[in-house]
């Protein structure tokens, strides 16, 4: 680390400036467990994130920008595929055993790092991987040039142990797990991936920060924390904490590709992997949390910024999915993209080109069936686990889903209904199960008997209409 550090002191003297180039540089950072409204660009009223805002400000903010899960795993599956994940059994979060060669993505499964790869593009994982921990699954058998962090669902954000197993294991550096302690876990992924771009600046780069913050565990800095003293409820002021973490790496990541020349033919993309966790996150007006299939546990912040092409400051309303993002950064490069993807390609409609919807229909699917979703144009029909019905809602006039109109509209619920069954006729069955999704499914059914619409927020009152 103390390498890494000098490293990053002296970049200026070293880094070389690259020469304009035809293909575009591809950066994904992920936050983890962030909600809809947790970002000033959405909407935050009681902390700011203004590195965050100012990637919104130079490229374009999607309003309906959906996850394919409502949770972790799954929907990473989904991002790295292209692909709905059930297609090929990813429908629930791996357990973390690293001897274990049978739970992960399929060898046959190709993944965005490898086609990248293959095309010339060095390729990094920089942060939390969570699609397999045993040895054939690992994101350097996947594609990637460079690995360093940790291959579970979680992580401390100071502590590591070596013999520790999970949240407390040793980070991992390639196909090794590596010396490194941690100083703050954020921080230090953004160092890694600040030293990646730097090492890699003279060819075109595909780069995947995967931050695990503001995921639990509630691990802060001073730093971080003196920024959001001003919030009365502990909890959501340590969560904020996490999530202005995340907005200085940002910020440091876009220095970095300014300081290198690489600012404008660099496509930056910002996401959630799924809705904000419960009590503490801000997914209004949204309704549910990280893990309903309510629009709380799948629509997230989403950005996408690229000078070169995308006018700066646009706002764009219609659905799309970040089971698009593969197709668009492949399109961008100049890549073929594999026939089988599931999401399309954004481009033309980020540019303006086209105007219409890139989706008339999007898909979701969790324990096997027990629970499912589906948008088609302005509809959505969504049948979650512990729900005795389905509900059906129009989201142009009730982004909230407060009113159910599946008695009013039978012929439309029907008619939703039918699309999905015809999708879900398509896909696998899961190819394992484990303890988080039935503690998702357990959380789901107390939900629905309590007639709660969303887990409480202690620190603000919770408005609809807001």
């Amino acid at each position: 680390m103390r390498i890494l550090i000098v490293s990053l002191i002296t970049f200026a003297n070293v880094c070389v400036f690259a020469a304009t180039a035809t293909r575009p540089n591809i950066v994904i950072i992920m936050a983890d467990d962030m909600g809809y409204r947790d970002l000033s660009c959405y909407g935050c009223l009681d902390f700011e994130t203004p590195h965050i805002d100012a990637l919104a400000a130079d490229g374009i903010r999607m309003t309906n920008g959906y996850v394919s899960h409502p949770y972790c795993s799954p929907s990473r599956a989904g991002l790295l595929t292209g692909r709905y994940q059930q297609r090929f059994g990813h429908e629930h979060n791996p357990p973390y055993l690293e001897d274990d060669a049978r739970i992960g993505i399929d060898a046959e499964t190709r993944l965005l790092p490898d086609l990248f790869r293959e095309h010339g593009y060095a390729t990094g994982l920089v942060g939390k991987w969570h699609l397999g921990a045993g040895q054939p699954f690992r994101p350097i058998e996947r594609g990637f040039v460079e690995f360093y962090g940790f291959l579970g669902g979680g992580h401390h954000y100071f502590q590591v142990k070596p013999n520790g197993t999970n949240y407390d294991s040793p980070m991992w550096r390639n196909a090794s797990p590596s010396d490194d302690q941690l100083t703050y876990l954020t921080d230090d992924l953004t160092r890694e991936a600040q030293s990646l771009i730097l090492r890699h600046n003279d060819q075109p780069f595909c780069l995947l920060l995967m931050y695990n913050a503001p995921h639990a565990p509630d691990h802060v800095t001073d730093e971080y924390m003196a920024m959001v003293n001003h919030i009365p409820h502990a909890g959501r002021k340590k969560y904020a904490a996490l999530v202005r973490g995340v907005d200085s790496g940002v910020g440091q990541i876009r220095k970095t590709l300014n300081e290198c020349g690489l600012s404008q033919n660099t496509i930056v993309v910002f996401l959630s992997d799924n809705g904000g966790r419960a009590g503490v996150s801000d997914n209004r007006p949204l309704r549910g949390n990280k893990g309903w299939l309510h629009e709380g546990g799948i629509r997230v912040p989403m950005i996408v910024s690229w000078p070169d092409k995308i006018a700066p400051g646009t706002i764009y309303h219609h659905a799309v999915s970040s089971l698009d993002l593969l197709p668009t950064a492949m399109s961008a490069a100049n890549i073929e993209v594999p026939a089988d993807v599931d999401g399309a390609d954004l481009l033309p409609y980020l540019d303006q080109t086209l105007h219409e919807p890139p989706h008339k229909t999007l898909f979701w699917r969790v324990c096997g069936g027990e629970g499912l979703a589906v948008r088609h144009n302005d509809w959505k029909l969504v049948h979650d686990v512990g729900m005795s019905s389905p509900e059906l809602y129009n989201l142009a006039n009730d982004p909230g889903e407060d009113q159910d109109l599946s008695h009013s509209e039978p012929e439309r619920a029907t008619q939703l209904r039918s699309l999905y069954n015809a999708w879900s006729a398509t896909l696998e069955k899961p190819r394992w199960t484990e303890e988080h999704a039935e503690n998702v499914r357990r959380e789901r059914i107390l939900a629905r008997q309590a007639g709660t619409r969303q887990v409480p927020m202690p620190w603000v009152p919770f408005s609809s209409s807001e």
